[in-house]
């Protein structure tokens, strides 16, 4: 999980460079907190009172480096030129001519740190400050300063400190754009005079920054809630490396901690490895689609120990969807993909393949299978072609199986060995008002709780979220634009577009992205790779995300028997089948967020609708009576 963000308005589009900046910064662990613009508490203004701008543009406060001001600035040095006046005045020179004074940076940061210090001078905390141009890389930097020169003379740092400067390569950087706190730590700690920070020190900077709107309900319960579900993951890296080598297939709830717990186990044998001295296993960890597949890297680049080894873990497993393994193995046979028309024809290709050269493709010692519910035989039966053993580790649950395949293991030749998780059938990541939500829309279709029941865990969930938020359900007649303005209040103040997701049905996913274009929301249809912009996807493609807010709608679009649509249908199972895909599209979606969920509803009279309003009135109510 990434660092808090506090913010009074939303930045602004066309501030490009503290854009990037924001974006690099919000790869800050959770124990971080960056405020933006700080003209948020009256101590703090008093403090600043005379200078030009009341406020740094970020403030950074965290252990390692204690409270860090950046002063950001997007200067377009291919267009005009910059020439060191003096230490408070630099000048400007546009194309025509025409020359302004502007604040030297670098005395803007230095007083942003004096009135920080001021502000903290009864706390034992570190402070300091630095420029940024995270547009800017450094040699071009030197190479169009007019007067270059006087930057590298010896008195240069009163005019600005080159070393205390951050610029594009430093945030482009791949170990540091992926661990920011590197680079702070790295720049607090080049001053002789820095000291660690203790933690009531943090706490209190954090009390007194913290803006007065704010302070309901406080922002510690989320920390201490992020710390347990780091916890969490660290004490299922400790289980996974105790459990019997022969167990293969773990079983538990959404949110329990599944897909950790089976990277871990494939860092575990890796480390083995490194720790005997010998060659890693090459390892696959594979699943069905591609944002499975990329939450499956993200937790695997967050696990990585930070070792001089760290390079060896990544060539040793391989992260990869089967299906874009398939693609390859078939583009390899045959020299190019050939024309495939439908599900059928690619199938029939893949078999063709793996019967020409049945052990060609086994290039894995170890392969690992997320959501194994969602597997058919056929997938199964390919991926075996991908292993040189017999060395498998699947993982699922029942719950959020949401294509209507079967998977038999016994069948394709695996003996399972059914393993659980410590204290199992706990929803770690959703709130618990959330997840009870989820779970009893769930189980409300007898069929779905057989199903759980020969799984062994139908009164058995466990909500130890800390966080006590129930889901927000709204009745709104264009849904798009409520979305939208609520997107743009919760930007306004502790989000960012990355930390939020849409799930709405495919027929509202137009309208939903129209809406978020007129209201300037950077979003992607889908995940992408870059992680800076609010996820729009429809009820299948929200399988194996998860983020802080998730919005949804477009529930009157989710097929049940009610509807015209079946009116035509003979077969009351086929009926039946098509609602409990709908109902299993929603649980997915309402177990995805982390913190805030916000459900949108058009017709009061939706079947599903209906369910989710009672229970989350009885939700409330227990919540209201302190239960």
């Amino acid at each position: 999980m990434r660092c808090q963000l506090i913010q009074t308005s939303k930045l602004n589009d066309s501030n490009r460079a503290e854009r990037e900046m924001l974006a690099f910064l919000s790869n800050l662990p959770e124990e971080y907190v960056v405020y933006r613009e700080l003209k948020i508490t009256a101590a703090y203004e008093e403090r600043v009172v005379g200078l030009d701008n009341r406020q740094p543009d970020f403030v950074v406060v965290g252990p390692s480096i204690g409270l860090i001001a950046i002063e950001v600035k997007d200067w377009d040095i291919t267009k005009n030129v910059y020439q060191w006046r003096d230490q408070n005045t630099v000048l400007q020179t546009n194309p025509a001519g025409e020359t302004e004074e502007i604040r030297n940076p670098a005395a803007q940061a230095q007083s942003y740190k004096h009135a920080l210090m001021e502000l903290v001078s009864d706390l034992d905390l570190f402070v300091t400050s630095v420029v940024a141009f995270p547009r800017i890389a450094k040699q071009e930097f030197l190479n169009r300063i007019e007067n270059v020169e006087l930057l590298f003379q010896q008195q240069s740092r009163f005019l600005i400190d080159l070393d205390w400067t951050i610029f594009k390569e430093d945030v482009d950087e791949g170990e540091i754009s992926r661990h920011p706190e590197l680079l702070l730590q790295r720049l607090a700690q080049k001053n002789h005079r820095f000291y660690e920070p203790t933690a009531e020190a943090i706490e209190q900077i954090q009390q007194r920054l913290i803006p007065n709107g704010f302070r309901i309900g406080d922002l510690s319960h989320y920390q201490i809630y992020r710390q347990n579900l780091k916890r969490i993951t660290d004490e299922q890296t400790q289980w996974i490396s105790k459990i019997d080598p022969r167990a293969n297939y773990l079983v538990d709830v959404a949110g329990s901690g599944k897909t950790h717990a089976m990277v871990s186990r494939a860092i575990f044998l890796v480390d083995e490895a490194l720790k005997r001295h010998q060659n890693p296993p090459r390892i696959l960890l594979t699943t069905y689609n591609e944002n499975l597949t990329k939450n499956i890297g993200r937790i695997f680049n967050h696990k990585l120990p930070e070792s001089n080894e760290r390079q060896r873990y990544k060539d040793a497993v391989m992260i990869e969807s089967l299906p874009t393994l398939l693609r390859l193995m078939v583009k390899d046979y045959y020299g190019q993909l050939p024309d495939i028309q439908t599900e059928k024809d690619f199938q029939d290709q893949v078999k063709a393949v793996l019967n020409a050269r049945p052990n060609y493709y086994r290039r894995f010692d170890y392969l690992f299978i997320d959501a194994i519910q969602d597997f058919d035989d056929f997938l199964l039966i390919a991926a075996k072609h991908l292993c040189r053993s017999e060395n498998f580790f699947f993982v699922g649950d029942i719950g959020q199986k949401i294509y209507n395949r079967t998977c038999h293991l016994e069948k394709v030749g695996l003996t399972l060995h059914r393993v659980e998780l410590k204290k199992s059938y706990q929803m770690h990541r959703t709130p618990r008002s959330i997840a009870e939500l989820a779970t009893r829309f769930i189980l409300n279709d007898t069929r779905i709780r057989q199903e759980f029941e020969t799984h062994g865990y139908t009164e058995q969930f466990l909500y130890p979220n800390s966080l006590t938020n129930c889901a927000i359900m709204t009745h709104s007649r264009q849904p798009a634009q409520d979305i939208a303005h609520k997107i743009q209040s919760l930007l306004a103040r502790t989000r960012r577009e990355a930390d939020i997701m849409v799930v709405t049905s495919a027929q509202q996913m137009d309208a939903i992205a129209l809406a978020l274009t007129e209201a300037n929301i950077n979003y992607s249809v889908g995940e992408e790779e870059q992680d800076c912009s609010l996820i729009l996807v429809d009820f299948i493609g929200a399988k194996g995300l998860e983020k802080e807010v998730v919005l949804v709608c477009g529930i009157e679009d989710l097929y049940h028997r009610g509807k015209v649509e079946g009116i035509f249908v003979d077969d009351e199972e086929c009926r039946v089948d098509q609602e409990r895909f709908s109902r299993r599209k929603l649980y997915v979606a309402i177990t995805r967020p982390l913190e805030e969920l916000f459900i949108y509803y058009t017709d009061p009279d939706n079947r599903f609708v209906i369910e989710l309003l009672k229970i989350n009135r009885q939700l409330l109510e227990h919540r209201s009576r302190g239960r």
